[in-house]
């Protein structure tokens, strides 16, 4: 029965965090990524949040690892 509660928590808690990334990435979803809130994004912050790598290759137009200022501006864009 434990088993099947942890298993519930799981599931509900990856349906209520679903929306917030279902919608694309938007300066909201940045915010939250930036976890030492210096103004980038590293792969690791952006990982704990998101395993999309395409997405990432995309964003990380000068492929140092990190994304900038500017590449977020780009890279998550309210809609």
């Amino acid at each position: 029965m434990k088993t099947l509660t942890k298993l519930t928590f799981v599931l509900i808690s990856g349906l209520t965090l679903s929306p917030a990334f279902a919608a694309g990435f938007n300066m909201s979803t940045a915010h939250i990524m930036d976890a030492n809130k210096d103004g980038n994004i590293t792969k690791e912050e952006y990982m704990k949040q998101s395993n999309d790598m395409a997405a990432w290759a995309k964003m990380d137009t000068n492929k140092d690892g990190m994304l900038d200022a500017n590449e977020i501006k780009h890279g998550f864009n309210d809609k």
